[in-house]
């Protein structure tokens, strides 16, 4: 037989195994457990409650003693499992909402669906009644009387806000008195958002966590902070969030919720680790069982109690004297100079490199000084916030950077000029910037980043000239380079901004215009009530309308100064409005509607092209994964029949 004809055979043997044998991991009908409360007070014996569920949610009420597997830490434990209706009864605390969105219909359905949950108790369980609207209240504390508790229920009346996490708080104060070893569990219904509780949700959900029994929450409507009530169920030991889209709904719920507290069964072992000191977090895993297929497995963590359990010993301190002191061995200085001269070097050059800027700064030239005043003179309605900083950088930061690149200027008015300004004033013009002072900006830090980068591999590896040389030019072309990433980083974001605020802003333009203001009244509204990017081109455009410069040339360079297409339209439209006779006002309605609806296409475009973007993660991280879930458990099994062929 060949080669390719034995794997053949092997693979449909494995299929035809596969098909008739069952496996542990492949369940026909497989089990939901939830295990809600564990009892170690008398350990070594451990008693847990469980509830199991199956495929539609239904609790399952015949499971026999020799369905149930039981470990702790891994070891098998011998259990006895009786139903916990038998010998354990149950104590609720049934949390009703009050508040004022609950009124008519809602509140009759959910007193209702609560009578039902009360009258399904057995004479031995206890139920209390707690109303919560501004505040939380306890109607009707603890008792085995139904007629008391729907009497309670009865005569609340919705009124007020909403306060979910006090009405949890006092649930759990109302539980406190009843016995660890009883059943204990929290029913929670509400139909709005926590707007006036003084508890947290992290408070009660660590009060919930320590004392280890469920709380069920009913979602009431589609107004509901879901994110908030799973946390609450997720919170507690067992518990669960189930959402009512209107108060009809909530009967079923309720029905299901007795039907589950009534069902529930009680496991009890005697634990194997008796020596196990006080305090030792322990595991616990049951597991259902029928024919050798595992249908469901749940786990569980508590701890040993204090005085059941062996005293951990206080390990003894060890004298300091003891522990043996590695000698403590100086590191040779590689290379031909000492770390120490190789470090003093650097800082002085850094320092003379600082020096050196200073000089500069002290020698401003004739063209730097007539800018600053043109500058002043121009531009007078920025900001006072800023002062100090704009005097600094243009007393000195500015002058130095001019000076850094005057060697450069030829080379940079030829071919570079032109683009470097056009991505300042794309980025707003930082720090008053032009093509010179950015030119040294980038040369600056290049040279900053490369004495940097040169000293630390000196400091590393010694004075290796090769290795210094070639860290010095890595940190040259990175200091030339992040300045400009910054840069169009920068202007990429500013040209969002102008894009969000500009349909907002044509349409505030066009409703001045229409009340009569003049085009610069409605750019200067609009200058004066917000704050964006395009509000402070609006204000220097208004600045130069004063000077007394065309209004065609101060719209067109408003708009080449932004860089955005949609600026540029609405320039170009008011010009030819103006030129024509048209009026403004129609102008400024129409280019408002067309820009909303090009916001709204943006939209859609965004939109479609997120399913083509989910589309790798899915296939790079989900679908490996459904591989394993689905192909894992034939793996063991095809070894195993590829081993006995051969």
């Amino acid at each position: 037989m060949s080669s390719s004809l034995r794997v053949l055979v092997a693979l449909g043997l494995a299929f035809a195994f596969m098909a008739l044998v069952p496996g542990r991991a492949l369940a026909d009908d497989p089990l939901r457990i939830k295990i809600t409360q564990v009892d170690a007070a008398a350990y070594p014996d451990v008693h847990f409650a469980v509830s199991i569920f199956d495929s539609q949610d239904r609790p399952v009420s015949n499971l026999s003693p020799s369905e149930i597997f039981v470990s702790e830490q891994g070891r098998p434990q011998t259990v006895t499992l009786e139903p916990a209706s038998r010998n354990t009864p149950v104590a609720l605390a049934l949390a009703l909402d009050t508040s004022g969105s609950m009124a008519g219909r809602t509140l009759v359905d959910a007193k209702a669906a609560l009578a039902l949950l009360v009258r399904s108790l057995g004479p031995e369980d206890t139920a209390a009644i707690v109303t919560f609207n501004t505040q939380a209240t306890v109607r009707q504390a603890l008792t085995s009387d139904q007629n008391a508790l729907l009497t309670a229920s009865d005569s609340a009346v919705a009124t007020g806000n909403t306060a979910i996490f006090d009405a949890v708080a006092q649930s759990i104060d109302v539980l406190a008195s009843v016995p660890a070893q009883s059943r204990r569990a929290i029913v929670l219904v509400t139909d709005g958002v926590d707007n006036s509780s003084r508890s947290s949700l992290g408070a009660v959900t660590d009060r919930l966590l320590a004392q280890g029994y469920p709380l069920y929450v009913v979602g009431l409507g589609n107004d509901l902070d879901r994110r908030v009530l799973q946390a609450l169920a997720d919170g507690s030991k067992g518990g669960q969030l189930f959402i009512a889209p209107s108060s009809s709904d909530l009967t079923s719920i309720y029905g299901a919720l007795s039907q589950r507290i009534i069902t529930q069964y009680l496991v009890t072992y005697g634990s194997d680790a008796r020596n196990a000191p006080e305090g030792t977090p322990l595991t616990l895993t049951a597991q259902v069982q029928r024919a050798g297929v595992i249908l469901g497995v749940a786990s569980a963590t508590f701890t040993v109690p204090a005085g059941h359990g062996v005293v951990a010993p206080v390990p003894s301190a060890i004298p300091a004297a003891s522990a043996p002191v590695a000698p403590v061995q100086k590191r040779p200085a590689p290379g031909p100079y000492s770390a120490e001269v190789v470090a003093l070097l650097g800082t002085a050059t850094a320092l003379s490199l600082v020096l050196w800027v200073f000089v500069l700064a002290s020698g401003n030239s004739l063209n730097a000084r007539q800018r600053r005043r043109i500058d002043g003179l121009v531009v007078s309605d920025q900001p006072q916030g800023d002062a100090k900083r704009r005097a600094f950088s243009k007393r000195v930061l500015l002058p130095a950077l001019v000076q850094i690149t005057r060697p450069f200027s030829r080379f940079a008015a030829g071919f570079m000029s032109g683009p470097i300004r056009r991505r300042l004033q794309h980025a707003g013009e930082p720090l008053d910037l032009g093509p010179a002072e950015f030119l040294g900006l980038q040369i600056g830090s290049g040279a900053a980043v490369a004495v940097l980068a040169g000293v630390l591999v000196t400091l590393q590896i010694g004075l290796q000239p090769f290795w210094v040389f070639l860290s010095a030019l890595g940190g040259l072309l990175v200091g030339i380079v992040v300045p400009s990433v910054l840069l169009d980083r920068a202007g990429r974001s500013r040209k969002q901004k102008i894009i969000l605020a500009l349909p907002s802003a044509l349409d505030m333009l066009a409703l001045s215009a229409r009340a009569g203001m003049t085009f610069d009244g409605a750019i200067a509204q609009v200058a004066l009530r917000w704050e964006s990017p395009l509000t402070v081109e609006f204000r220097r455009m208004l600045s130069e309308f004063r000077m007394g410069r065309d209004r065609r040339d101060a719209l067109r360079d408003m708009a080449a100064r932004t860089g955005v297409p949609e600026v540029v339209r609405f320039a170009n439209a008011v010009v030819q409005a103006d030129a024509l006779g048209v009026p403004i006002s129609k102008v400024l309605r129409d280019q408002a509607l067309e820009m909303r609806t090009r916001r709204r296409q943006r939209a859609e475009a965004a939109a479609r092209k997120a399913p083509i973007k989910m589309l790798f993660p899915m296939v790079g991280l989900i679908f490996p994964a459904l591989f394993v879930v689905i192909l894992g458990p034939a793996v063991p099994k095809l070894l195993d029949i590829f081993r006995v062929t051969n």
